[in-house]
């Protein structure tokens, strides 16, 4: 049965951040797991996949942070959660609470995902409707937990009151989370790399005073999550721009997590 269009959230930035084309999506993915085969042996051996509670990801164009982030969804490749909380910054709209979709699906290059209606947050589709902050993770998820259902959480300006009563809120409501942001931005190398490396050290501690990074409010509610559940997160990869783009005078950066 064919889904009608008004309940489908399309797609903003494919074929820009990511491939179009569920072919050239699905080989991009493998070929970069071939590449990465020997890190990911030494990620899935070095921890216990059941206490793994959500994973922190890069949301850059694909062949900037791909492979950064599919390191990362080697876990939930593992895990196969059944909800999904999937949090990102908002880029293009100014606020100051947490909005979900109000759109039952969202296309992918793969096929469908479908969403779950949770009434502890307001929901709004119009600033859903052109943030790539979270789309960029949606063909990731389709293609390595393709029967999860998702939440996708557009995450402004929280204090960490609010950040804390979400976190608990996902925490006892068996969410698995994954958390979207890329770190410092435009940069020299140098400085990109050190800024990132004491930003790295602050999350693992649970401290964000001193974190550079676009996300920082998604981060605020993982930091929370984390407290919850008496964990932090373990940095899975670091990478850069500059390897992609080969500028070494504006630079992003990229880590991922798990915790």
């Amino acid at each position: 049965m064919k889904t009608p269009e008004k309940i489908v959230r399309q797609q903003a930035v494919a074929g820009s951040f990511y491939p179009a084309g569920r072919n050239d999506v699905v080989e991009f993915i493998r070929h970069t797991e071939s590449l990465i085969k020997e890190k990911t042996d030494e990620l899935l051996d070095s921890i216990q996949i059941q206490k793994v509670s959500g994973i922190i990801v890069p949301h850059a164009g694909w062949v900037y942070s791909g492979k950064t982030a599919i390191l990362a969804y080697q876990l939930l490749k593992q895990k196969l959660p059944r909800k999904i909380a999937l949090l990102g910054p908002s880029h293009h709209f100014p606020i100051n609470r947490i909005l979900s979709d109000e759109h039952s699906y969202w296309k992918t290059p793969l096929g469908l995902i479908k969403l779950l209606r949770d009434n502890y947050f307001e929901s709004n589709s119009t600033y859903h409707a052109p943030e790539h902050s979270l789309e960029v993770q949606a063909p990731f998820i389709k293609y390595y937990s393709e029967e999860s259902l998702l939440l996708p959480l557009l995450t402004g300006q929280l204090n960490t009151g609010k950040a804390a009563d979400c976190a608990r809120h996902l925490f006892t409501h068996g969410y698995f989370l994954i958390v979207s942001t890329d770190m410092s931005h435009f940069y020299d190398l140098e400085t990109a790399n050190r800024t990132d490396a004491e930003s790295i050290r602050n999350i693992e501690n649970l401290t964000l005073d001193q974190v550079d990074a676009c996300g920082i409010n998604p981060l605020k509610v993982a930091v929370e999550f984390c407290r919850i559940r008496g964990t932090q997160p373990h940095l899975i990869d670091y990478s850069t721009s500059a390897e992609t783009s080969g500028d070494p005078f504006s630079v992003v950066g990229y880590a991922s997590f798990w915790f």
